[in-house]
Order: structure tokens, then C-alpha cells, then sequence
């Protein structure tokens, strides 16, 4: 893998400044917007559109990854290679001796687990609970994709966007059938989103004072499992298709598990 800088995600920090306005009264001052992070609460829906039109910009990423997944208690760390693109996935787990363990790729179309050590692979459908019980987080694969890059889903146009205040100020909408909330960084990015349709799905960037994504973690409670995924280098990137394509030697078991 060709090494590069840490993958800045640009999220297109809002620049604005609270505009302090007193009323005609000195004695009655206006009482000032609520702030989410550095961002007025009367430009949410602008910063989140804002948000839309920068992941429409991103065309892929390729990075050195270092995973730990922790699941019911026990941890399991591994050195990783990952590409993506706005609709791919795909993750080979590295084994000291720097040969692929198992190799992941995910599409619209679908998900292929492939082991070579034991000459299997497995192939479904792309869908929520495929992902939740081959990669262990229960999503579709574009909301995946976007947290790996430090973006959230956004609401449809013309969906509200409002403003939420218990355990800290933060934005509410809905993303489908999902209640998405996003808490900001000072600079108007994602800190942390928590996505919920029955069961909640966390996720926690860490970022740069300057606002580089550098790792995230993501918790699934009702799977009792917790992903956390450190960059250790990585470059953007138009990432080819045929990157995403396997070719599985002759013989090689394939076993549907729709």
C-alpha cells in the first residue's frame, strides 16, 4: 500500500461567527440562539446540507487501518487494509507474516467474506442484518461507509432538522426509518452520531485540533460488540471497481448465506 498523509476528511467546517444583537431596550437584551459546538443553532439545516454536498466531493480512500473488535467482552486486534469508494468496502485483516486472513468486500449488490487459509468464502445480500452478523454493526453498507470517513447519513430535502438539548445541545432528524442524532465538534463537525430504529447504533470520531478524522469507534449494544478503528495512513483516492472484485481461485467453496 502506497503510504500517504492521514486522511483529512473535509466535512466543510461552518465558518460562522455569532453576530451578538441587542434589542431596542438595553435593558432587555435578546436572549442569543442555542450553540451547537461553534455552530448557531439557526443554521443546522445549512451546515447539514453543507455536510451533503462534501460527501458528494468523495471519490475514495485508502488507508492502513489498525481494528480492534471487541465482542462480548473479549477483544481481538488486527492490522488491516482498507478501501473505499461512496458505494464499496473492502477490508483484508493482515497476518504478522503480512499475508490476508480474511478478506471483506461489500457492495449494492453484495457481501463477499473470503478466508484463504480455509479456502471459504460466504455470499449475501448486502443488507442491515448481513452486515450485523459478518461484520458485526447492523447498518446498510453507504451509512458504513460514510462513519468510516467521518460522515453521517443526512436527512432527505425538506426533512426538518431540530434542536435537541438533553445530554448536551445537539441535532435531531430522521434518516429513513432511523432517529439520527449528531453532536458537533466546535468547528461544526460530527463528533459523535447515535443511530436508533429499535436498537442504537454509537459512533465517536477522533479527530485533530485541526479536524482530521484519525479514528472512530462504533458500539452496537444489542450485539454486544464494539468496533474501533485507528488510521495509520491513508490517501484519497478514485479507487478502481474492479478493486473491489474478487477472483476466487477454482475450487474455492462459495456458500450463500441469504
Amino acid at each position: 500500500m502506497q503510504r500517504g498523509r492521514r486522511p483529512l476528511l473535509p466535512l466543510g467546517a461552518l465558518a460562522a461567527l455569532l453576530a451578538f444583537g441587542v434589542s431596542g431596550c438595553a435593558s432587555a437584551p435578546e436572549r442569543l440562539p442555542p450553540v451547537l459546538g461553534g455552530v448557531p443553532a439557526h443554521e443546522a439545516e445549512t451546515l447539514v446540507r453543507r455536510w451533503e454536498a462534501d460527501w458528494r466531493e468523495f471519490r475514495g480512500l485508502r488507508a492502513a487501518v489498525d481494528l480492534t473488535v471487541v465482542r462480548k467482552g473479549r477483544a481481538q486486534r488486527t492490522a488491516g487494509a482498507l478501501l473505499l469508494s461512496p458505494t464499496h468496502l473492502r477490508f483484508e485483516a493482515i497476518t504478522p507474516l503480512g499475508f490476508p486472513a480474511v478478506v471483506v468486500t461489500v457492495g449494492p449488490d453484495r457481501l463477499l467474506v473470503v478466508s484463504p487459509g480455509e479456502r471459504k468464502a460466504w455470499s449475501a445480500r448486502p443488507t442491515p442484518e448481513a452486515l450485523g452478523r459478518w461484520i458485526g454493526v447492523p447498518l446498510p453498507p453507504d451509512t458504513l461507509i460514510r462513519l468510516l470517513v467521518g460522515y453521517v447519513p443526512t436527512p432527505p430535502d425538506g426533512a426538518p432538522v431540530r434542536l435537541a438539548e438533553e445530554r448536551g445541545p445537539h441535532l435531531v432528524f430522521p434518516q429513513g426509518r432511523v432517529t439520527e442524532r449528531v453532536w458537533l465538534t466546535a468547528a461544526g463537525q460530527p463528533a459523535r452520531v447515535e443511530l436508533d430504529d429499535g436498537q442504537r447504533i454509537t459512533a465517536i470520531f477522533d479527530r485533530t485540533v485541526d479536524g482530521q478524522l484519525q479514528g472512530l469507534a462504533v458500539e452496537a449494544p444489542s450485539q454486544s460488540l464494539e468496533l474501533r478503528l485507528r488510521y495509520i495512513s491513508g490517501e484519497y483516492l478514485a479507487v478502481p471497481p474492479e478493486a473491489f472484485e474478487l477472483i476466487l481461485p477454482a475450487g474455492m467453496l462459495i456458500e450463500s448465506v441469504d
